[in-house]
């Protein structure tokens, strides 16, 4: 019987291949996830700085809010300031841009959004007031700077009872009229209530990484 040698076939290299395949794949894998967990990350704090700058608005509302139940009905303002003669008769007839106040409408033309609205017609003529606080730069503990403009609902200056005005009021009627009465106009029950006018309070906020956030308020006073 004869007793072949069979000689061992030579290895191909085919294992190591593989495993630098398997090796890169991995890699591949890893680097793909902590980019995906980096997003995130900055995902999650761009929403924090938003709901933050949100948050500090609230500031801004109660700012104005105050300031226009001070001078609501008063000839003179909390800080000595009056309208003139010609202009109408109470505070709020006229503007006090020192104070981010406005005595009639403005709004976005056309394409126009609120944050150009602001940099075009609001900031460029001075008419945002933004708040003190004891930190430098006026930023606030959250590092928001807050500022606001408050805007009376009517087509101008003047006192706002003046027929010569028109502004947007609360509804009122009595006496069976239907003098500024939605509800008396649809033939139903009269409604019986001190005539309000309507202020738009906007508040912008300015943050860090760039956070900008916008607020509005309607109040009637």
């Amino acid at each position: 019987m004869l007793n072949q040698h069979v000689q061992p076939r030579r290895e191909q290299g085919i294992v190591l291949i593989m495993a630098l395949i398997v090796l890169v794949a991995l890699t591949l894998g890893a680097l793909a996830l902590t980019r995906s967990v980096y997003t995130s990350n900055v995902i999650a704090g761009n929403l924090a700085f938003q709901q933050a700058a949100t948050h500090s608005a609230d500031a801004g509302i109660e700012a104005a809010v105050a300031w226009l139940e001070n001078n609501n009905g008063k000839t003179n303002s909390t800080e000595n300031e009056s309208c003139n003669s010609s202009v109408g008769s109470s505070v709020l007839a006229c503007n006090h841009t020192t104070q981010g106040y406005v005595a009639n409408r403005q709004d976005p033309t056309g394409t126009q959004t609120w944050a150009t609205f602001w940099q075009d017609n609001i900031e460029s003529n001075g008419l945002a007031r933004t708040l003190p606080t004891n930190n430098p730069g006026n930023v606030d503990n959250a590092g928001n700077t807050v500022s606001y403009v408050i805007q009376r609902m009517c087509v101008s200056a003047g006192d706002a009872q003046s027929t010569a005005n028109d502004c947007t009021i609360a509804p009122s009627a009595s006496s069976s009229t239907c003098a500024g009465g939605s509800s008396c106009d649809a033939e139903r029950v009269n409604l019986d209530s001190v005539s309000q006018v309507y202020y738009r309070i906007t508040v912008r906020v300015v943050g860090p990484r760039n956070t900008q956030s916008y607020v509005q308020s309607m109040v009637a006073l």
